[in-house]
């Protein structure tokens, strides 16, 4: 195989360029795990079967439905494989070294005639045959290394699968591989499928049935739900084509076996229907606490202080939340959010109060710190995250010390981090305020928490609706009111604004196009720093405006000049603009961050980030995605001097009013949206939130005036039938 051309993960359909011995043909199909590691199959051997066929567009190409993938055939191909065979003594470098001394005979010599490796320079009579040893004492592992790699797994992911089942891998593999879907990290329900159906087990196999189970409630987790309805089930169940007539029976070992819990029609995972009950058990002994409120001479003297004015909501709310239990603060831009924070902290200190401030991502709690004066930092560092062992170091037994904490962009928080917050805060009358957005995107994580909340009506919430944002001539505050009431703003040429343009192109190309010269030529004429001050959004990753194409323009046209990273895979050239992709507790950088990267050194990379050079090595270097353009659901939780819109046709899937909002909602000082009129009059239109099956409104209601939360997990099957679990 040569490369993969495109590849969805979440269907597994690909494109695929492979030779046929004389010349180069594509083969298209659902090709599953081929996607996953592309670099790594790269002259691998692969054989596929289906029929060619002749398409409208693309000419002749061949439809795969099915492959395999055994042993190279190429000498490039056997370097892959040596390196990547787990065999103690053979990395890359002595792998390419052993294939130029016997090219396609490499395997032949390792079985049959290893004292030759001495012929290798560098290789010594105990070396060659600590490494003859090796290689024959490891053959199952091999063969395991071959199986695995022929379902497209990457040598880290074969690796990861080794580290996990030890020396039960090959038993795991051949014989339960259903688990490899559910304990390790990266491998997919197909991958597991793929091999089950290889291994001759039936479709409608208990254990098949089960893993689908599983998969599922995961999936519906990626889509925001804590659980999933029966009915629900049983439909996504039947769309990755698993017989459904067996679901009953294996959610009743499910249950037995405490994998899955039931609460009436909903399966849950065990740990979401805990943290629910437990997060709406915890916030109803808040709501109920009585401290001592601040006092309104308090609150004059603290906004006076702070050289601002409130109003009698915002004086209220402050007073409030001084005085302890549970109190929610929402608004949209402008509306004076920050403000009311500033007056809260400023009127503790007058108090001799020491609050914490937190976010849910670094960006958020930066930008926090910065409008407060006070130090704040991410939700997990305030907890005291550990990686390693993955979990809190703040909890029940351990609880944050302080007198009062403040959560910034609540909206991000989801279900697992709420629980994990509320289980380590100091017992009631200490104050919790928590300030959100409530018209924006929810979080990424499951759950719907800020909008549970508020509906519940359990928790005393303050709604700010006056705009005091840069006064009654921001385009940016009175556009989005517009997107929240359902009509498409008016452009500023039309309007008087000078800080929000609809910039309207048909066509794709035409629009990406226009997007780069508005980035490189008009902002900066504007005095925005291209590099430095605009982020340009996009719903989408894929597409002729998706972040992925408007990053490639965006670079070719910022920065043409930068030295180029030479590691496989990689498009990243030094001075680009970057996005760490995953949190790096580390180095106190997180998912989300954006920095440049400063130069390039033998071990890595140095990243900017905000000032603060971080070492970035080059196993680390998947971590990093160009970050010109960033999708919408990113750039939650922070805001940017200019943004640059990308809306089009083409993101029609994703077209709603509460991500056009969000969209807008990040510019500070200037905002343009580039696409078509059609795809921003549906945007505004679909007001139909994302439903997500969450009960912690109900829980609060119930808990609220019940409070006895039961301590049952697992549901409501009758009690003689969990005799003996």
């Amino acid at each position: 195989m040569r490369r993969v051309v495109w590849a969805s993960p979440e269907s597994g359909y690909a494109v695929v360029r492979v030779h046929d011995g004389e010349d180069e043909v594509t083969a298209v199909g659902t090709l599953g795990p081929l996607a996953d590691d592309p670099d790594g199959l790269i002259d691998s051997f692969v054989a596929l079967e289906g029929r060619w066929e002749s398409h409208a567009v693309h000419g002749r190409q061949f439809r795969a439905s099915g492959f395999l993938q055994g042993l190279p055939r190429t000498l490039h191909g056997l370097e892959l494989y040596l390196a990547s065979a787990g065999v103690l003594g053979i990395g890359p470098k002595l792998a390419a070294r052993i294939v130029e001394a016997f090219g396609v005979r490499s395997l032949a010599v390792l079985e049959g005639s290893p004292e030759r490796l001495t012929e290798i320079s560098g290789i010594g009579v105990k070396r060659a045959q600590a490494i003859a040893s090796k290689w024959a004492d490891d053959e199952e592992g091999r063969s395991l290394v071959v199986t695995l790699r022929g379902l497209g797994m990457s040598a880290r992911m074969v690796e990861r699968i080794r580290k996990r089942f030890g020396d039960r891998a090959s038993h795991v593999v051949h014989r339960e591989p259903y688990r490899l879907s559910e304990e390790v990290r990266g491998v997919g329900f197909k991958t597991a499928d793929t091999l089950a159906a290889q291994l001759g087990l039936p479709p409608d196999a208990p254990e098949r049935v089960r893993a689908a189970i599983i998969h599922c409630l995961r999936t519906g987790e990626q889509d925001g739900h804590i659980y999933l309805p029966r009915v629900e089930l049983h439909s996504r169940v039947a769309r990755i084509d698993v017989p459904t007539d067996g679901i009953e029976d294996a959610l009743h070992g499910l249950l037995l076996d405490r994998r899955v819990a039931l609460e009436g029609d909903a399966v849950y995972a065990p740990e979401r229907l805990a943290e629910e009950r437990l997060s709406a058990s915890l916030l109803s002994e808040r709501v109920s606490a009585e401290g001592e409120p601040a006092t309104a001479k308090e609150v004059e003297t603290a906004a006076r202080l702070e050289g601002v004015e409130l109003d009698p909501l915002q004086a209220e709310a402050v007073a409030t939340a001084l005085g302890g239990g549970v109190v929610v603060i929402t608004g949209g831009p402008g509306t004076g959010k920050t403000t009311l924070v500033k007056v809260l902290i400023r009127a503790a200190i007058l108090r001799q109060e020491r609050w914490l401030l937190a976010s849910p991502t670094g960006r958020a709690a930066r930008r926090l710190e910065e409008a407060t004066g006070s130090p704040a930092s991410t939700l997990h560092r305030l907890l005291e995250y550990n990686p390693g062992e993955g979990g809190f170091g703040r909890g029940a037994s351990n609880p944050l010390e302080g007198d009062g904490l403040v959560i910034d962009e609540v909206s991000m928080v989801d279900q697992s981090l709420l629980t994990a917050f509320l289980a380590a805060l100091p017992p009631p009358p200490f104050p919790l305020v928590l300030v959100g957005d409530a018209d924006q995107l929810p979080s990424v994580g499951p759950g719907a928490v800020l909008a549970d909340l508020i509906a519940s009506e359990t928790v005393p919430v303050v709604r700010l609706q006056r705009i005091y944002r840069q006064g009654d001539r921001s385009g940016i505050v009175v556009g989005a009111a517009e997107i929240l009431a359902g009509r498409v703003p008016e452009s500023g040429e039309k309007a008087g604004w000078d800080d929000f343009f609809l910039v309207h192109r048909d066509d794709p190309n035409r629009a990406r196009a226009a997007l780069v010269t508005i980035v490189a030529e008009r902002l900066a004429a504007k005095g925005f720093d291209p590099m430095r001050q605009v982020q340009v959004l996009a719903p989408m990753r894929r597409g002729p405006l998706g972040t992925h194409a408007l990053n490639e323009a965006l670079q070719a046209r910022l920065n043409p000049d930068g030295a180029v990273i030479e590691r496989k895979g990689c498009n990243l050239r030094v001075g680009d603009r970057v996005i760490c992709v995953r949190n790096r507790y580390d180095v106190e950088v997180f998912n989300g961050d954006v920095g440049r990267i400063a130069a390039k050194e033998p071990a890595g990379l140095r990243v900017d980030f905000s000032g603060r050079e971080v070492s970035w090595t080059w196993d680390e270097i998947n971590t990093l995605e160009l970050a010109y353009a960033v999708t919408i659901h990113k750039s939650q939780g922070s805001e940017y001097p200019a943004v640059v819109v990308a809306l089009a046709r083409g993101h029609h899937v994703m077209l709603r009013r509460n991500l056009f909002y969000t969209a807008v909602t990040r510019a500070k000082r200037f905002l343009c949206v580039v696409g078509d009129g059609q795809a921003w009059r549906r945007a505004v239109s679909e007001s139909r939130r994302e439903v997500r099956h969450t009960k912690l409104a109900e829980r609060l209601v119930e808990a609220c005036s019940a409070p006895n939360v039961p301590d049952a997990l697992f549901g409501d099957w009758p009690d003689d039938e969990l005799d003996g679990v």
